[in-house]
């Protein structure tokens, strides 16, 4: 019964949740890559065996990452300081170099789909997390054991945490040898404000963006989460980019910087 009201409770919070004003362009060629839980829209025709993907969140699902470096030939350059998350993407790639199947819990058959074992070589794990300051951490628990993710800004307000590494991506760059980003995948539990803000100040303009904002009807700060979305999301406009993507039943964005529209 407490089951079926938290989602009764949920679907009226969405329902009564306020609409953003804010332009979604719809001529803009975009397509999907990986699974339905961890994928995301991209501009189409804008990335290359050149290009520079920094994919920050993994958890449990790289369906994403694995997909571009599949699709385009590209380094997936995957950050994520939490050790479930790092022992996953490693197990993945000694399985690719191996031949052997993945488990993927959100994949529609239980499994990441199989890749030339080269692909291997284009997963690179970088094990820290993306912040506004090169500092040690707390990284906060999720309620649920069984999942993945931790917060630095503590979402879910928990008291269990690891302390991890989290670096500036102004000071990361150059160490990695890249003076710009083709594709900035942003899924940090909450802590994307503040690592959208360094951008701002830092003058990184990535090509495309992929944000997941995570507060929600159902889970948020307070009332006026969508305000902070709907602000992050004005100041990336004014900033030059555009919204081109967004998923159905969730505060995730696709933008693309207007140099780099399709002529």
């Amino acid at each position: 019964m407490q089951k079926i009201f938290r989602l009764l409770r949920q679907k009226f919070y969405k329902w009564t949740e306020r609409k953003m004003q804010l332009p979604l362009r719809n001529d803009v060629p975009t397509e999907r890559l990986g699974t339905p839980y961890g994928g995301w829209i991209i501009p189409a025709n804008l990335l290359n065996n050149n290009s520079v993907c920094y994919l920050v969140g993994a958890g449990e699902d790289v369906s994403f990452d694995l997909a571009l470096a599949v699709r385009f030939g590209c380094p997936a350059h995957i950050f994520d300081p939490t050790p479930r998350a790092q022992a996953h993407v490693e197990l993945l790639i000694a399985n690719l170099k191996s031949g052997q199947k993945t488990a993927c819990a959100t994949a529609p058959d239980g499994f990441y789909p199989a890749c030339p074992p080269e692909i291997a070589d284009l997963l690179l794990l970088h094990p820290v997390g993306i912040w506004d300051k090169d500092e040690t951490l707390r990284f906060f628990s999720p309620k649920d054991e069984t999942h993945v993710s931790h917060s630095i800004v503590n979402l879910q307000q928990t008291d269990h945490y690891i302390e991890v590494p989290v670096r500036r991506l102004a000071g990361l760059m150059p160490e990695l040898g890249h003076k710009r980003i083709d594709l900035l995948k942003i899924d940090i539990e909450g802590a994307e404000y503040q690592v959208l803000e360094s951008l701002h100040k830092d003058r990184i303009f990535p090509a495309a963006l992929c944000i997941e904002f995570d507060e929600s009807y159902a889970n948020h700060f307070d009332t006026k989460y969508m305000d902070r979305i709907e602000n992050a999301l004005q100041k990336l406009i004014d900033a030059g980019y555009h919204i081109i993507g967004k998923e159905a039943h969730c505060h995730n964005y696709t933008l693309i910087h207007q140099l780099y529209l399709p002529q």
